[in-house]
C-alpha cells in the first residue's frame, strides 16, 4: 500500500507542476475554462490544485476564477539563485580545502531540519565518502551541520530539535538538547565543529560555517574522510 501511495503522490505532483507552467506560459490572467481546456481536465478535479497551490502561495486567486503565479515561487526563484551564488563563490575554497585535506570537500545548507549538499569537490583517493549533491544528512550529528548550528540562536536550536527530533544513529550520537546545546557553545568558541563517527561509524569530519556580509550563518562546509584516515592528529591539521 505504501508503493501505491507515493505512486500517487508523484502522479499529482506532476499534474500540479503541469498547471504553473500552463499559468505560466498564458503571460496574463488564467481561467479555469482556459486551464481546464488546455489540460484536458475536468474543472472538478483541476478546482482541488488550484485551491492549494493559492494557499501556498504558488498562485494567486483574482476575481472571477482567473490566476496569476503567485509570490511563493519567486521566493524559491530567488533562493535558487543564492545557491547557485554561493557555489561559484565557494567552489575555490572547496577545491583548496579538499586538496590540503586529501578528504571530499562539502558544501551545505540547511533545509527543513537537514543539511542538504549543494556541491561536492573529490579527491583521487580511491576510498572516499560516499555522498551526492542535492542528498541530505542530520544536522545535529554531523560537521557541516553542528557548524551551522552553532551559529544560530539557541532558541532557533530548541525548535529545530523539538520539531525534527535527535535520532540516534551511533554510539556517539548526542541525543539531548542540552548535551547538543552544550558542544555547540564550544563549536561556536573555537570556530569550527567535529563528527567524531556520530553519524556513521565509519566516518569522521571536520566543518565549519559560512558567514554572508552581514556576519549571518548562510551554509557550511567540510571535509569528510573514512575514520581510520581522520585521527585527532590529521584533524589537527586540517583545521
Amino acid at each position: 500500500m505504501a508503493f501505491v501511495n507515493s505512486k500517487r503522490r508523484i502522479k499529482s505532483l506532476s499534474k500540479a507542476l503541469h498547471i504553473l507552467r500552463a499559468v505560466g506560459d498564458h503571460g496574463d490572467l488564467a481561467s479555469v475554462a482556459m486551464l481546464s481546456r488546455e489540460m484536458a481536465m475536468p474543472k472538478g478535479t483541476l478546482f482541488p490544485y488550484l485551491r492549494t497551490m493559492a494557499q501556498e502561495g504558488l498562485l494567486l486567486a483574482h476575481d472571477g476564477g482567473r490566476y496569476t503565479l503567485g509570490p511563493r515561487l519567486l521566493e524559491l526563484a530567488a533562493t535558487f539563485h543564492r545557491q547557485v551564488r554561493l557555489r561559484d563563490v565557494a567552489r575555490p575554497y572547496l577545491e583548496r580545502l579538499a586538496h590540503t585535506s586529501g578528504e571530499v570537500a562539502h558544501l551545505c545548507v540547511l533545509s527543513e531540519g537537514e543539511m542538504v549538499y549543494v556541491d561536492r569537490v573529490e579527491t583521487r583517493r580511491v576510498v572516499q565518502v560516499g555522498s551526492r549533491i542535492g542528498g541530505r544528512c542530520p544536522v545535529h550529528c554531523t560537521g557541516v551541520g553542528k557548524a551551522y548550528l552553532a551559529f544560530l540562536p539557541e532558541a532557533q536550536v530548541r525548535q529545530l530539535a523539538v520539531r525534527y527530533g535527535l535520532r540516534r544513529y551511533t554510539p556517539l550520537t548526542v541525543t539531548s538538547v542540552d548535551g547538543l546545546l552544550t558542544e555547540l557553545r564550544q563549536i561556536h568558541e573555537r570556530g569550527y565543529s567535529i563528527d567524531r563517527s556520530e553519524h556513521d561509524a565509519e566516518v569522521r569530519c571536520v566543518g565549519a560555517p559560512v558567514f554572508d556580509h552581514e556576519g549571518r550563518v548562510i551554509a557550511s562546509i567540510s571535509a569528510a574522510g573514512p575514520a581510520y584516515r581522520m585521527t585527532a592528529a590529521r584533524i589537527r591539521r586540517i583545521v
